[in-house]
């Protein structure tokens, strides 16, 4: 029994060294930067590549140039009908 205790107090010490020094503190706040800045990474990756392909698409593709123009600036083509209904 009184070598759980020993072993308890001595590992709380270690533990209670190594988060109140401050150079552990300052490798755990660069490695959730770091941590932070990879994911913000990863995401600007995914965010260009889904650009590369909307902008190949309205290089190559006429109609999905069309499509994007008519959703997003609300334009209709000359003698077409555009019907809204309020519900």
């Amino acid at each position: 029994m009184k070598k759980f205790k020993v072993r308890y107090v001595v590992f709380m010490v270690i533990l209670l060294i190594l988060i109140l020094n401050k150079g552990n503190r300052v490798l755990l706040e660069n490695f959730f930067s770091q941590y932070k800045l990879k994911k913000n990474i990863k995401n600007a990756c995914r965010q260009n590549d889904l650009f590369k392909k909307r902008i190949y698409y309205l290089e190559k593709e006429p109609i999905y140039l069309e499509k994007m123009v008519r959703s997003e600036l609300d334009v209709t083509a000359q003698y077409e009908i555009e019907y809204r209904f309020n519900i």
